[in-house]
């Protein structure tokens, strides 16, 4: 029964937290286009454990071995040069139509 107990607790909690999130992404979703471009660039300083300090050019400039990764782009690679017209091309003209 205590068991029992602390797993719906634990439900309880994740629940509550999940309903928080949601009721977050919906006023974030509200705001007006200057506002959330405000609040993306604010976003590190709110959750700065979140970030590097230095942002993307301490990911960038990070030299670790990551295999995996590696893989997947060497494989998405050979991909593209057998067959380019299978995948999308970006470009500003292609953007410009998406809303």
């Amino acid at each position: 029964m205590k068991t029992e107990v602390i797993d719906s607790l634990s439900m309880l909690s994740h629940f509550l937290t999940m309903m928080s999130l949601q009721e977050i992404e919906d006023a974030i979703s509200k705001l007006p286009p200057k506002a959330r471009r405000q609040l993306v660039q604010d976003i590190p300083a709110l959750c700065p454990d979140a970030f590097p300090p230095d942002g993307w050019d301490a990911i960038l400039s990070d030299s670790s071995p990551r295999p995996a990764l590696s893989s997947l782009l060497d494989k998405l690679d050979a991909q593209y040069q057998q067959k380019p017209g299978n995948f999308l091309t970006l470009n500003d003209k292609s953007l410009r139509n998406k809303k």
